[in-house]
């Protein structure tokens, strides 16, 4: 047995140990300590010691639950353990992520895990659990469970190889893609954002009946990003899902979707563009949100914000000052564009480009002379 496996085998154990402690507590209030202490260490970083014992880089950030998923996965008699303990906590609120971050990869990466008349609840339950997860780290402005997402979102949903993601039941599969898709731009760069939009896969459809082609799953996708939009607070985490929204622009694509789901993404850009309630975003939220709004939807773009800038005048004196300073930039910032364009210098200037195009286009003779004859024919023809 390898090093690795050996410390896999021991920490596992030990949350075993741990959960079953929790099934055999008799106070609700000491199987929720219990099990908030296992989600604690879950979530918790190795030290530079096991990092070295795994054989992981110290520079990288890796938690535990990062080592345990791999280990059941493998390990058939451990994860049904494992299952079975977290089936009598259900009631306990840190279950649904605890079951999520150890069992993802069992669950997803064979067909047969959990049963075939259980399976779609589990998954169900996986797929709860996993977004309880991602909004935790929204919340908190990390990636802690960048790796979870990643084997969720490149393993499964957006795989090359379909035929795992078809073999889940219908409604298993239309809840791990939704919670697949609502954080695509948290996990994702902007310039990958649209190449995953393009190959996301429609719920409805398998191979077999003719699905999985570009831009299926597209309107689906972005329906659970406005549902995220709309729920989402933390201001850094805003930031970098609008950001990621940009990398859209370059996407042929996004015109082929839906006018529907086009209209409801631009009213959710939109409504975070505004001043004030129910959502009161701070005023770096509002420019990322034109941004975001110039860049995919670029007609109307100066409408929309002699719009905003009317509505802000009028429904928050408070904003006064702001706007006008605005207002004024943006005034200068014609003006000065009007003023270039009329200046005397750029008039010379095209006068001078004029005249050295036509001294070039005339042929010199050696004794100086310049040989105007065939500009004269040209201007006759």
């Amino acid at each position: 047995m390898s090093t690795s496996t050996a410390i896999a085998e021991r920490l596992a154990r030990e949350v075993l140990r741990k959960l079953r402690l929790a099934v055999e507590a008799d106070r609700k209030d000491d199987r929720d300590i219990v099990c908030e202490e296992v989600f604690t260490d879950l979530t918790g970083g190795l030290d530079d010691f096991l990092k070295d014992q795994l054989q992981i880089p110290r520079e990288q950030n890796c938690r535990f639950y990062e080592v345990l998923a791999p280990y059941f996965r493998k390990k058939w008699d451990a994860a049904e353990g494992l299952l079975y303990v977290c089936r009598k906590l259900l009631s306990q609120p840190y279950i649904g992520p605890i079951y999520a971050m150890l069992l993802y990869q069992w669950l997803l990466g064979n067909r047969d895990a959990g049963g075939a008349e259980q399976r779609q609840k589990h998954i169900n339950l996986l797929a709860a659990g996993a977004r309880q997860l991602f909004w935790s780290d929204v919340h908190a402005g990390k990636t802690n469970f960048q790796a979870m997402y990643a084997f969720l979102a490149d393993e499964v949903a957006l795989s090359s190889d379909r035929r795992q993601l078809d073999a889940l039941p219908m409604q298993s599969r239309a809840k791990l893609l939704s919670v697949t898709a609502a954080f695509v731009p948290y996990y994702n760069h902007s310039a990958s954002l649209g190449q995953a939009l393009a190959s996301f896969p429609s719920p409805s459809h398998t191979a077999e009946d003719g699905g999985h082609v570009d831009w299926e799953g597209a309107d689906f996708a972005i329906s659970d990003i406005c549902d995220t939009l709309r729920v989402m607070r933390a201001e850094a985490s805003l930031l970098k899902y609008l950001d990621a929204l940009v990398g859209l622009r370059e996407s042929p694509f996004l015109p082929r979707c839906k006018q529907l789901t086009r209209l409801r993404l631009q009213a959710e850009l939109y409504a975070l563009t505004q001043v004030g309630g129910p959502r009161y975003v701070p005023r770096s939220v509002n420019q990322a949100a034109f941004r975001v709004l110039d860049a995919l939807f670029p007609m109307g773009k100066l409408s929309r914000r002699a719009v905003s800038l009317l509505f802000r005048l009028w429904l928050h004196p408070g904003e006064w000052p702001r706007a006008v300073l605005s207002a004024l930039k943006t005034a200068g910032r014609i003006c000065m564009a009007w003023l270039g364009l009329l200046s005397p210098e750029r008039w010379a200037g095209r006068f001078k480009r004029r005249r050295a195009g036509l001294s070039h286009s005339a042929a010199v003779h050696a004794d100086g002379s310049q040989e105007m004859e065939p500009l004269v024919k040209r201007k006759k023809r």
